[in-house]
């Protein structure tokens, strides 16, 4: 008998818990959207989700609202124009992997995963419910969209790196989306040494470089406020090709992303500098407060037409 790859092996252990969508919609979304034609221009994406993320934390009565609003803009970027996921692919096990390892900000992964067709609209109402398929944290278990189940911070790149370790010579990507904060972690920087000792260069990083964590370094007299300072130099020495991204422009996140997919010998990282709380008022000119909290009605109403363009 053939053996199984470990995605139709785990598929095939949960099937009897199947709730919806595990099939068909999965195989909606072939490809990235460009290839189907499907696809609105990535700056509305990014609005659209922009709505999903603020109404769901908003009926789960808060939520992550910092990292999920810095990091949505590369999640878009990432689903609807660079990895490949079509449904041949999957029955191979050699699609694109997607590692969130800055797991907290899950709800804007199940936000862009409702706009490629791969998680029904309605069920994003769930979010943070307890039964439902979209806890607070990403889990494997209950969303075959999901990659790999996430929340400890630091161990998303150990695990891409094993993945993508796994699948050299397949044409398979892993990419791992990193917040600063969890660069802090020694895993991480063992994890970066080994992927460019062995020259993994199917392995690849975004950091989301928004400059604040919840138990930060602000307020200590001499040390870098920053979580990851002198962060492009630190990923250079570890022998990573490295790429500097305004994290907000989707157009140039794409440029980057498709560059680093074209680069051989190393694996590559891009540093997305970008805003905690991009997109809500009541954060952005103090992210410090968006990390774990809810909005008032009226802060939700204002984001909302914010997003719409109509405040």
């Amino acid at each position: 008998m053939p053996a199984r790859s470990p995605r139709s092996t785990r598929a095939g252990a949960r099937s009897g818990r199947r709730r919806c969508c595990a099939s068909t919609a999965w195989r909606a979304c072939a490809e990235p959207l460009f290839r189907t034609g499907m696809a609105m221009n990535l700056d509305n994406q990014v609005l659209e989700n922009r709505k999903r993320v603020l109404k769901m934390l908003h009926g789960a009565d808060g939520g992550h609202f910092g990292g999920a609003m810095s990091v949505l803009d590369t999640l878009v970027v990432l689903y609807h124009r660079v990895l490949r996921r079509d449904p041949a692919r999957r029955a191979d096990g050699l699609a694109d992997r997607l590692i969130l390892s800055k797991g907290h900000a899950s709800v804007a992964l199940y936000a862009v995963l409702a706009s490629i067709g791969e998680l029904p609209e309605a069920e994003l109402a769930t979010y943070g419910k307890g039964g439902g398929r979209l806890p607070c944290h990403p889990d494997m278990t209950l969303l075959d969209a999901v990659d790999f189940s996430t929340g400890s911070l630091g161990q998303g790149l150990s695990v891409g790196l094993g993945m993508a370790f796994a699948l050299r010579g397949t044409g398979a990507r892993v990419w791992v989306v990193l917040g600063d904060g969890e660069c802090q972690e020694g895993q991480v920087w063992e994890a970066a040494q080994f992927a460019s000792r062995y020259g993994v260069d199917n392995l690849h990083a975004v950091v989301d470089l928004n400059g604040f964590q919840e138990m930060g370094w602000r307020g200590i007299d001499g040390v870098a406020p920053e979580p990851l300072p002198d962060a492009a130099r630190k990923w250079a020495a570890f022998g990573w090709h490295v790429r500097e991204v305004a994290g907000h422009d989707a157009a140039r996140l794409e440029a980057a992303m498709r560059a680093m997919t074209a680069q051989r010998g190393r694996p590559s990282v891009l540093l997305a500098s970008t805003v905690k709380g991009r997109g809500i008022p009541a954060f952005e000119f103090d992210p410090g407060l968006s990390h774990c909290t809810s909005l008032t009605d009226d802060q939700f109403r204002h984001a909302v037409a914010v997003a719409e363009g109509v405040a």
